[in-house]
């Protein structure tokens, strides 16, 4: 039994042994280190995410180094796609550019980005140069988008006509999105309003004018009909069996309401003028035009608020700050040029009528209404135009005035693409003014001439000397008495024969025939409350009218009365004007039109001519061919 006991013991110590040394091996392996996690894969290269701006360096890196066009247009196209892009990034851009196929100007699509460029460097003039011409291309966006920066580009730098050609031409692009071509809309509209008659006439001789001729008819066509719904009507319905399916129907409402809806009466005029000092007779004639205008339209519905401003710039400060206090809701003045420059610095929503043009024109709510010796020379230079002339001598006063008026004259016949042959200075009174104005007409030169062909073939020649060939129009400027002087040296050296044009001072506002006898053929503008056979308002003109026992400065300053009753006119209804830039004010000092990038009235005056001493009305004529 003891043999049989220790047998079994061992077996069972054997299975002890067994599952203890299971056991423990299962424990060490338990408490072993984990096994590290197999590493993940690396991604793709071709998903690894770069911002745009690394994206765009590397595009230029890559059409740096090959002369193919191909990658520099896309890395130029990644580089206008940025909302910032670097400095160095639109230089090395800018540089691609220049390499593409002429310069970068061969196509459309080319220019469009070269201007593009340009713009983000804050560079327009040059974007304009770069993109212009825009032809016609099938990718209709591209060329929607081409034409819709240079329209905004020629807007700012370029001529109103060409800047109106290019609206025009996009505005039918534009039919599938109203916004923007409500937007083109205004802005053709206030192109519209910018020409001038030389811009006008130039746009009615185009062989087709394309969408501008229906715009300008447009334009016309509203502008005639003013502010009488009926009017408007029928004009309207005219135009649109001439123009069917133009897109300028889109506005129609809008200019309807423009120049339909009402304003409010100005309750409280302020006027600010010099009435004391060395400018008082200006400021009081100016003053009692305004104060008949004013009673007459509005009686007692309104009042008027007086400043003398004695033509200092502090008080002028002083009295606008005041007149807005006292709640005035149309301003008129003040006059003196310094003034003027000090007031449409204020911060201020009140429509102000200005009488004298500002240093920095448009500015706020200020517009401009004024009677210069510059605006007359200008006016005379567009008439010059309109009779056909290219080539003009200017006669001028030494001094100020002859400087401020040969200048006015000299920019805007040029402009027109006339040019001043020559210029001279007068002094009426000198010995020497006969010689003077010869010499100014080439006679002189004629007369050398003569005698030298005389002295080269022995004959006794029976020739008058001729003026200059290179002169189809006469400008001369000057006060009434220096001209009855300098006249008639023009008729004695056969200057007649052309036209001769003056400013408004050539007369003295009254009619003097023993006086101005000399003077008859000089065309001159004017306003035309001084001319019985033009004036608009006899019974204005009769109320202001010296009587025995007193002579108002209206009488002594007429002028000037008759802008103070169109200033009136035009500033109680500048809210109306400031929305409809196509409506026109028929004053007594003449026809009043905006100009909507300065803010100016331009005036078209009425136009006399002296015959037998007498100033009446001019014939609208063309300049008649010269006979040498």
């Amino acid at each position: 039994m003891t043999l049989t006991h220790s047998t079994l013991s061992a077996r069972a110590a054997l299975a002890a042994r067994i599952l203890v040394a299971g056991c423990l091996g299962i424990l060490l392996a338990a408490c072993a280190a984990p096994r590290p996690a197999p590493a993940p894969a690396a991604p793709d290269p071709e998903v690894i995410e770069i911002s745009p701006e690394e994206r765009a360096g590397r595009l230029l890196i890559e059409a740096e180094a090959t002369p193919d066009p191909a990658p520099a247009r896309t890395a130029i196209d990644a580089v206008l796609g940025l909302e910032e892009p670097a400095g160095d990034l639109m230089l090395r851009a800018d540089r691609l550019w220049t390499l593409l196929p002429e310069d970068g100007r061969g196509t459309l699509a080319d220019r469009y980005r070269g201007a593009r460029l340009a713009m983000l460097s804050d560079e327009s003039r040059l974007a304009l140069e770069r993109l212009t011409p825009v032809e016609e291309s099938p990718d209709t966006g591209l060329y929607r988008d081409a034409l819709a920066l240079h329209a905004e580009l020629l807007t700012t730098h370029g001529p109103a006509l060409d800047a109106l050609l290019a609206r025009a031409e996009l505005d039918p692009q534009l039919v599938n999105r109203l916004e923007l071509q409500s937007a083109n809309q205004q802005e053709i509209w206030l192109l519209l309003a910018t020409l001038d008659s030389a811009q006008i006439r130039q746009l009615d001789g185009l062989e087709d004018p394309g969408q501008a001729g229906g715009w300008i008819a447009l334009f016309r066509a509203v502008r005639g009909a003013g502010t009488d719904p009926d009017a408007f009507t029928q004009a309207v319905s005219d135009w649109e069996r001439e123009h069917p399916r133009h897109s300028g129907q889109a506005l129609l409402p809008e200019l309807r309401d423009a120049s339909q809806g009402s304003i409010e009466p100005p309750a409280r005029v302020a006027v600010l003028l010099p009435l004391s000092g060395p400018l008082a007779d200006l400021g009081n004639a100016l003053l009692e035009g305004i104060a008949a205008r004013f009673y007459e339209a509005h009686g007692r519905a309104g009042s008027l608020l007086v400043f003398d401003t004695a033509g200092q710039e502090d008080l002028a400060d002083a009295a606008y700050r005041n007149a807005l206090q006292q709640g005035a809701d149309r301003v008129i003045g003040p006059l003196v040029r310094e003034s003027v420059n000090r007031v449409a610095a204020i911060d201020s929503s009140v429509p102000t009528l200005l009488l004298n043009h500002p240093s920095e024109p448009g500015q706020g709510p200020f517009w401009v209404l004024s009677l210069s010796p510059e605006d007359d020379a200008r006016a005379v230079a567009e008439r010059a135009h309109g009779l056909g002339s290219h080539r003009a001598l200017v006669l001028v006063p030494e001094g100020s005035f002859g400087d401020r008026v040969a200048g006015a004259f000299r920019e805007s016949y040029e402009r027109q693409s006339g040019h001043v042959t020559a210029e001279n200075r007068f002094e009426a009174r000198s010995p020497e003014i006969n010689a003077r104005i010869g010499a100014a007409l080439g006679v002189d030169v004629s007369e050398q001439r003569i005698q030298r062909v005389r002295r080269q073939t022995g004959l006794k020649l029976e020739a008058d000397a001729q003026i200059r060939s290179d002169i189809d129009v006469v400008f001369i400027a000057g006060s009434a008495a220096d001209l009855r002087l300098v006249v008639p040296h023009l008729h004695y050296h056969r200057a007649s024969r052309l036209p001769m044009l003056a400013t408004s001072h050539v007369y003295e506002g009254r009619p003097e025939p023993d006086l101005d006898r000399d003077l008859s053929g000089i065309r001159f503008p004017d306003a035309p409350w001084l001319h019985p056979d033009l004036n608009p308002e006899p019974e204005l003109l009769a109320e202001l009218a010296a009587t025995e026992d007193i002579e108002t400065t209206a009488s002594r300053l007429p002028r000037f009365a008759a802008l103070g009753i169109d200033a009136m006119d035009v500033a109680a209804e500048l809210p109306l004007y400031r929305r409809a830039p196509h409506l026109e004010v028929k004053g007594v000092a003449g026809t009043w039109r905006q100009h909507p990038p300065t803010r100016n009235w331009v005036r078209q005056p009425a136009w006399l001519e002296f015959d037998d001493g007498l100033a009446r009305p001019a014939p609208m004529q063309v300049a008649a061919p010269r006979e040498d």
